[in-house]
């Protein structure tokens, strides 16, 4: 789990990302902002943009705003495939 939801719950001292050590590690710092996976980011907004999708934000990557429900489902897959390869899939 992340740690900010983790220390919510009092099971873990602080809210920081174990990278960064700087921001809270957050649904949106893990999705949207996580540093230390840069050229997962930049493969999931390319392929992001074949899609006609050029906004990058929480509900795009869970298609619940904005996303056509003919692309939902591809937009889910490709959120998902980020998440395994990063390898945090776990985690969350």
């Amino acid at each position: 789990m992340l740690r900010a939801h983790l220390h919510r719950l009092r099971l873990f001292p602080d809210t920081f990302c174990p990278w960064c050590r700087t921001t809270p590690e957050t649904i949106e710092h893990f999705l949207l902002q996580w540093l230390h996976f840069h050229s997962h980011h930049n493969a999931l907004c390319s392929r992001l943009s074949t899609l006609a999708i050029t906004t990058l934000d929480l509900p795009t990557l869970l298609a619940t705003s904005g996303i056509h429900p003919f692309r939902q489902r591809a937009v889910l897959s490709l959120t998902c495939a980020f998440l395994r390869k990063t390898g945090q899939l776990p985690r969350l």
